[in-house]
């Protein structure tokens, strides 16, 4: 497996974030295991054939680190950073004295590891798009389906590891419909760490470049100076904060669009080109081709559920002025 000490994004980003982000997932991936789970745990599984792949068998240990430190980053964000944030952000506008702050400081920690996993699964799939441009510019079906690449199998394991956490999170303090999203998060990248359509990891990840867009207006929202039809709401900083809401809305709906929408049926329609050109491979597997079809297709249908609703919240933003605080 090739060398994936140095990033590929050097030349693009300063060297110092590169460095930094290099060595953390670098400490990240080559952390041992512990020694009940490589002794005991992998032969089980294993000889059980209950997981037969080498591939997820060795990253097995790295994917429940990812998930425990996601985790562990959400429970110190419960406890020490977001409480006493909360309460000064309820203590100072009447209107939000009886919110519950509890709720307040739950849904806050989960968008901070959301925004905090966005940027560092962005990292890693930049790094395995631009790697596969470079080394592998004329890949053909065959390599797209069934070749793995260092770089897309770091994407894998850090989305396995999170979307487990996501099924926990989600059933304790979320919905049905966002524990089916984990679910099958879950399964398809681990279908891609196999290897099958690894080439393809990052590729969807783009998905979440409106990631911290979303989780920086709905942050906003939550603590910014609201801009309200009350005269003593509208001050200097209310005023400043709900334009700098504008900004990322309008940069949301662009993003959005040009990646959920636009990249991702685009993608799509060629994951089922390589699929139908390899479909009399021996390795061609029609189960898991299946099951990734079908998540793919209802994930973009439900992208464009999600930008009928982000354009009808923008239609009424633009009625009520422009004011996007009370949200």
């Amino acid at each position: 497996m090739e060398d994936v000490s140095r990033s590929v994004l050097s030349q693009y980003l300063p060297e110092c974030i590169c460095n930094n982000m290099d060595a953390f997932i670098r400490t990240v991936m080559t952390l041992p295991a512990h020694p009940h789970l490589s002794q005991h745990v992998v032969p089980f599984l294993e000889s059980n054939k209950w997981i037969t792949s080498p591939s997820i068998l060795s990253h097995l240990h790295t994917v429940l680190y990812i998930a425990f430190g996601y985790h562990l980053l959400f429970l110190v964000s419960m406890w020490f950073i977001f409480p006493p944030i909360a309460g000064y952000r309820l203590s100072w506008n009447t209107k939000d004295a009886n919110r519950n702050k509890r709720e307040l400081v739950i849904q806050s920690s989960l968008r901070l590891v959301s925004w905090i996993q966005s940027l560092i699964v962005l990292y890693l799939s930049f790094e395995a798009i631009l790697y596969n441009n470079s080394v592998h510019p004329q890949s053909n079906s065959y390599d797209r389906i069934f070749r793995s690449d260092p770089y897309n199998v770091q994407v894998c394991v850090f989305a396995i590891g999170y979307f487990l956490w996501d099924i926990y999170i989600s059933l304790v303090y979320s919905t049905m419909p966002f524990v089916l999203h984990g679910v099958v998060s879950t399964v398809v990248y681990t279908i891609g760490l196999k290897p099958y359509i690894n080439y393809y990891a990052g590729i969807f990840l783009m998905f979440e470049l409106s990631n911290p867009f979303l989780n920086f207006r709905w942050l906003g929202i939550k603590y910014m100076p609201q801009l309200t039809n009350d005269p003593a709401s509208r001050t200097l900083a209310a005023k400043i904060c709900n334009v700098v809401q504008l900004v990322n809305n309008i940069i949301l709906i662009v993003v959005f669009f040009a990646a959920r929408i636009c990249w991702g049926f685009y993608q799509f329609f060629r994951l089922c080109k390589d699929f139908y050109a390899v479909r009399n491979d021996p390795h061609f597997l029609p189960l898991d081709t299946s099951i990734i079809v079908v998540g793919n297709l209802s994930l973009d249908v439900l992208n464009l559920i999600w930008m009928s609703s982000m354009l009808a919240v923008a239609a009424r933003i633009i009625k009520k002025g422009g004011k996007v605080q009370d949200k």
